[in-house]
């Protein structure tokens, strides 16, 4: 077949099979699911079908063989390097069995979120996954009437209505504060979103108030400024209300390390002494992190790992495993504290005792 030919008309199946020298069945199952074909057969097809520039309806595949080959991933921000992280790890373990993602950004509105996934279950895909929970009602009857697997990742429910691969929000804040205390800080404030517009942070800020209740120590030092993902300037904002309100603070945990950065800038401009006046903690250990001056202490997260254990939960469950894998995996998290907390050398604390967590011994692995 001329390349000449084959702008003139729609290029089909029949005519990758024919070039490829395979069946049409061969095609489909090549394209719809490319692990059950050799990978010289594989190859042919690929091979004839990009030089054909041929593309599959899959949609219409879909609706007799009730496969779609899509797996949906609804996310809160396409903005937090942690949460594409996490869609990484998704997308590069569901190629392999010859699926794809189809991404919804909700930016943090419940009302967003309730119609991208009435979009995206449109689209007819063999699972969801959800990096946060769902915040409307009418977003989980959706998901309910869906009837497909349901991954929540990046937290912790409480009871759990789906699979859930994830960590304890509520922890990293509890952990995070507990070790500022127990390197002597007795005024400790917390600086995050407004809680409407970030639920993970309001977990986070829940945490630390419970540490420091525990400890008997006072808990009115914290600020909210302005809607998640944070901001620099909402880090510089917030740290000049608490220092001009607090001076008496002497630490301050961030809800994110982009906030913490505003606050490093505000602390400099004030010449605050870091950490000796004023101890700083981020979240999400961000790659500048561990290089700016002081290094800022953080909270590292599984991101790539979740997307994984999400992506071989998905293919388990569709594959109908026997016996089931678990549906609930809590991966913890690590706290890293650096020079903004009073660390010349990076202290690695795994702060987790999550069951399914990383051991609690030996050099642990960067997941950014």
């Amino acid at each position: 077949m001329s390349r000449k030919a084959s702008k003139a008309r729609s290029i089909t199946s029949r005519d990758v099979a024919a070039l490829a020298g395979v069946s049409l069945m061969t095609v489909s199952r090549t394209l719809r699911t490319p692990d059950l074909v050799s990978p010289a057969t594989r190859q042919r097809v690929e091979m004839a079908a990009r030089e054909l520039n041929y593309v599959p309806d899959l949609a219409a595949g879909s609706l007799s063989s009730q496969r779609s080959g899509h797996v949906a991933v609804l996310l809160p921000s396409l903005r937090h390097a942690g949460f594409l992280r996490t869609v990484d790890g998704l997308s590069d373990t569901l190629r392999e069995h010859g699926y794809h993602l189809l991404i919804g950004d909700c930016y943090y509105s419940v009302e967003q979120q309730r119609e991208l996934l009435r979009m995206l279950l449109g689209r007819r895909p063999e699972a969801i996954v959800l990096i946060s929970g769902l915040d409307s009602p009418a977003a989980q009857e959706l998901l309910e009437r869906a009837a497909i697997p349901v991954i929540e990742t990046w937290h912790w429910p409480d009871k759990p209505r789906n699979r859930v691969v994830g960590f304890s929000q509520v922890e990293v804040g509890r952990s995070m504060s507990e070790s500022l205390i127990a390197m002597g800080h007795t005024r400790i404030g917390f600086l995050g979103a407004l809680g409407a517009f970030d639920p993970n942070g309001e977990q986070r800020r829940q945490g630390h108030l419970a540490a420091l209740r525990n400890a008997g120590l006072r808990d009115d030092i914290q600020s909210s400024v302005g809607k998640a993902p944070m901001a620099i300037e909402d880090g510089v904002k917030g740290a000049a209300q608490l220092l001009d309100r607090y001076p008496e603070m002497q630490a301050l945990a961030c809800a994110s390390d982009m906030t913490a950065l505003g606050v490093l800038h505000e602390c400099r401009r004030r010449a605050i002494s870091v950490p000796d006046q004023l101890a700083i903690a981020g979240f999400g250990d961000f790659d500048f992190a561990r290089y700016l001056q002081p290094s800022l202490t953080s909270v590292r997260l599984p991101s790539y790992r979740i997307g994984q254990q999400a992506a071989e939960l998905i293919i388990a469950t569709i594959n109908g495993e026997t016996p089931p894998p678990p549906s609930h995996c809590n991966l913890g998290f690590e706290l890293i504290h650096r020079q903004s907390t009073g660390h010349d050398e990076q202290f690695e604390a795994y702060s987790s005792n999550a069951p399914d967590a990383l051991p609690t011994r030996g050099v642990l692995p960067h997941d950014e």
